[in-house]
């Protein structure tokens, strides 16, 4: 049998995380708990922004000197109680030339493509919607055409309307870095008039509710404008969706597991207090208008599920055991991390 270790895992303490015992992540961190701190992700692998240790006899040691490398991938868990940025994760060959312009923001040279999978109900926004959607939001939201301008919405609505897919993503291109780079008194004005609108109705549908809440976490930020270009995501647990490179998403609400290539590389522009970096993001999204793909997971036994993903460095399985029954995990090559998230 292959030795299993147990590991101590470092806490980050983001403001968007949950606070105290009401977080996923202070209860699986074996950490004295403080009610009033967030407690927003539990990281466990051998990055060195946090690094695991492992307990032997009473003794720590990095993961990484007891197995004598670096593992490819990062695992998380994640608990939040508000949104955080509207991001995206640099490919491979983009993170090797930020981490080398500016090695002090961007702190490694690797790309961050993840799989994200629900433990309770969980929020998101993730991809661009489809265009006719989009192109919809610009009558019913009188507010974002005019942050947006009367030529850049016409020029968008024409080309969704149509069958180039060139000059659709181009036009895309051009409505979402107008909204991004917008003058601050402008944004400002606009969404006020946005929420202030919204408000005064009887009544509002689960989108308008969202843009609401978003304002009164980030009030008059430009992201409050996200929702009406992103596709707004509920995953059920058990529910997974996979991040690729330059592709935008802003977690919202709920507790979640997530696998990713070691990096900790993130280019934001929105609903953050932290650096915006809305050139970089604007330049190096795919603009692909289109529903996210959610996953199931395929059926590995009557016990796990797998879920697949075009990326050599990881691979995330969940595993439901019935209690008083025991279960053999399939066999691993490599190293694997296991996470007990409910029961011993």
């Amino acid at each position: 049998m292959a030795n299993i270790y147990p590991l101590k895992c470092p806490v980050q303490n983001y403001a968007w995380g949950k606070t105290g015992s009401s977080s996923a992540v202070a209860l699986l961190s074996g950490q004295k708990i403080d009610e009033k701190s967030p407690y927003a992700e539990l990281w466990m692998g051998t990055h060195h922004k946090g690094p695991a240790e492992v307990a032997v006899e009473g003794k720590s040691e990095l993961l990484s000197k007891k197995i004598g490398q670096d593992l490819p991938y990062l695992f998380k868990v994640l608990s939040v109680a508000k949104a955080l940025s509207i991001q995206a994760h640099p490919d491979k060959k983009l993170a090797e030339k930020l981490h080398k312009e500016r090695p002090n923001v961007y702190k490694d040279p690797n790309h961050k493509p993840e799989m994200t999978c629900a433990v309770t109900q969980f929020e998101g926004m993730c991809g661009f919607r489809p265009a006719a959607e989009i192109a919809k939001h610009f009558d019913e939201y009188p507010e974002f055409k005019a942050i947006v301008g009367e030529k850049v919405s016409k020029a968008f609505s024409s080309a969704a309307a149509g069958s180039d897919a060139a000059k659709l993503k181009a036009e895309l291109k051009s409505v979402f870095s107008t909204v991004m780079v917008a003058k601050s008194g402008d944004v400002k004005t606009q969404v006020g008039l946005m929420v202030k609108r919204l408000g005064e109705q009887k009544g509002c549908d689960d989108l308008e509710e969202l843009i609401l809440r978003l304002n009164k976490e980030y009030p008059l930020d430009v992201g409050v404008f996200a929702p009406l270009f992103l596709n707004h995501v509920v995953l059920q647990p058990g529910d997974a969706m996979f991040l690729s490179a330059n592709e935008p998403h802003a977690y919202l609400k709920g507790d979640c597991i997530e696998c990713m290539a070691c990096s900790d590389n993130v280019v934001r522009a929105g609903l953050t207090p932290k650096l915006r970096d809305t050139p970089t993001l604007c330049s190096m999204l795919t603009y692909k208008a289109m529903k996210p793909k959610i996953m199931k997971g395929d059926v590995v036994d009557a016990c796990s599920r797998v879920y697949p993903c075009p990326i050599d460095e990881f691979l995330l399985m969940t595993s439901k055991i019935a209690k008083g029954k025991s279960y053999d995990v399939p066999k691993i090559k490599g190293h694997a991390l296991f996470l007990v998230y409910e029961g011993r």
